[in-house]
């Protein structure tokens, strides 16, 4: 399924409610808010964005909140140009336009949202209005979804991303231009590891050993299109609930450098393909850098991942080299890698 296309109410109705357990509705309320969004099959835009923006820990440890979340499609809609220039400015206008759809402090259920205003995460408000069962909020976006509870947060799911006033134009222009630098641009060991560690606490090398592997990269900066893709996949539970492994894991860099063809097969195919290319780069065990002395690796996936060590630097399958290893997670060792491994055939 592509979930960008999931774009009708009764469409996502129908996504949620044929996702796996840890995406449905009574296991969500168990988890908090980015933890159970990370398992909903229409929200991976969202989570991968919110990880950018550096909100997963804030949001994830928030007494209560609301969000107004943006399906995939939702995102899938939003005017290329300013979804880039967002994704290029995390910090500022991702941050700005993210915002908008959470309001802190209060768990507030449909039946609480009669018209009016609210005040968002960032200090700006943000018109509403309701008639009928039908609530828009500044004008631009639906609730499709309203009232899924997770541990701290009430989620509805809205049809397209709210942009608040004053974003677009000069704000935008200078977002990108002053900006801290793209995650897709960070690829040696040296900028990887300090990008990694002024990220948010739980994304940093420290922070990450306190989670199990998915959620950990959920907070790590440099690993968004992993996650979008581990989502998409819908490899999150497996992930998550594995008792140790070894994750080889594609930075932003790595997967910016891919064949632009091969990763919109990957992604159209997340069941498949995706699942494949991913699974790939999972060993069971938890190996460190010192215990990689070359040869071949039994992956998830089931064909074996060659690898050669030569003055102390590790190659897998001829393709990718370790730049940061030995990032622990609560269930996993990491080995950031500058490039994607591809299984033969």
């Amino acid at each position: 399924m592509d979930s960008t296309t999931v774009c009708t109410t009764e469409g996502v109705v129908s996504a949620i409610d044929l996702a796996d357990e840890d995406g449905s509705r009574e296991a969500m309320a168990e988890v908090p808010v980015m933890t159970a969004a990370m398992a909903n099959p229409v929200l991976s835009r969202a989570v991968a964005a919110a990880a950018t923006a550096k909100l997963t820990d804030t949001l994830e440890n928030a007494e209560a909140v609301t969000v107004f979340a943006p399906t995939d499609c939702a995102f899938e809609m939003l005017d290329p140009e300013l979804r880039e220039a967002a994704l290029a400015d995390p910090a500022g206008l991702l941050t700005q336009i993210l915002g908008a759809h959470i309001v802190p402090g209060e768990r507030l259920g449909s039946a609480e949202l009669t018209g009016g205003e609210l005040t968002t995460f960032t200090g700006r408000t943000i018109p509403y209005t309701r008639e009928g069962d039908r609530i828009v909020l500044a004008g631009q976006a639906t609730v499709q979804v309203a009232d899924i509870q997770t541990a701290n947060a009430t989620i509805h799911l809205v049809d397209h991303v709210i942009v608040p006033d004053g974003v677009q134009g000069p704000v935008q222009v200078e977002a990108v231009e002053t900006g801290p630098p793209d995650s897709t641009a960070a690829c040696d060991t040296a900028a990887l590891t300090a990008a990694i560690n002024v990220g948010p606490a739980d994304g940093t090398i420290v922070g990450m050993a306190d989670d199990p592997v998915a959620v950990a990269a959920s907070s790590n900066p440099v690993l968004t299109t992993l996650v979008e893709a581990i989502v998409g996949a819908d490899l999150v539970d497996t992930l998550n609930s594995a008792d140790a492994l070894t994750v080889f894991a594609p930075t932003d860099c790595a997967f910016a450098m891919l064949d632009p063809s091969t990763l919109q097969a990957a992604m159209a195919d997340p069941q498949g393909l995706l699942a494949r290319i991913l699974q790939f780069h999972v060993v069971q065990g938890r190996l460190t850098l010192d215990q990689l002395g070359g040869g071949e690796l039994p992956t998830v996936a089931g064909p074996p991942l060659p690898y050669t060590v030569e003055d102390n630097v590790v190659t897998l399958n001829g393709q990718a080299r370790i730049v940061v290893p030995n990032i622990q997670t609560a269930n996993a060792t990491v080995h950031l890698i500058d490039r994607v491994l591809l299984p033969a055939g």
